[in-house]
């Protein structure tokens, strides 16, 4: 996940994310089991994080929260000083659309679509323009500038 920075001023608050005791559990049968209990975090703008865990620890569960995909059942997240979950679901999602980038751990690429065409669609629907060269320079960033024509079908799961 990276929280897309439209310039910063130097007037604005050097935290860009906050989470403060974010709680979220699942049913599982007539089991609850806690994945987030009471969590809180702080991200600085200069900051850069590593999150790593065994699996089932909640990994894609904190950041699922923190970008506003999965509601937690207590907490909150601030984003730039402004509270993710007390916007509606339409404002969330022109929200994370503008400013923050998430790169799914299932694909979730249209198979119909080239590399170049799934990599622009965000964009498109953003209406943003000029994406089709930002894709490009994205996919040559991380070396699949040759790839820019295949389908997913065609690549690598490394390479999707």
């Amino acid at each position: 996940m990276e929280l897309i920075d439209s310039g910063h001023s130097g007037n604005e608050p050097s935290t860009v994310l906050r989470a403060v005791s974010l709680v979220r559990s699942f049913r599982m049968g007539s089991s609850e089991i806690e994945v987030l209990r009471g969590m809180s975090l702080e991200i600085s703008r200069s900051e850069r994080i590593f999150l790593c865990g065994d699996s089932g620890a909640g990994k894609s569960t904190l950041l699922y929260t923190l970008a506003g995909l999965e509601r937690p059942d207590s907490g909150s997240v601030e984003i730039n000083g402004r509270s993710l979950y007390s916007l509606s679901a339409t404002q969330q999602t022109k929200f994370r659309n503008e400013k923050i980038g998430y790169v799914f751990q299932n694909y979730f690429l249209l198979p119909d679509l080239t590399a170049l065409e799934n990599v622009c669609l965000p964009a498109l629907i953003k209406g943003s323009g000029g994406e089709r060269l930002r894709a490009e320079e994205l996919l040559e960033q991380v070396g699949l500038s040759n790839r820019l024509n295949h389908r997913p079908a065609e690549l690598s799961g490394g390479e999707q």
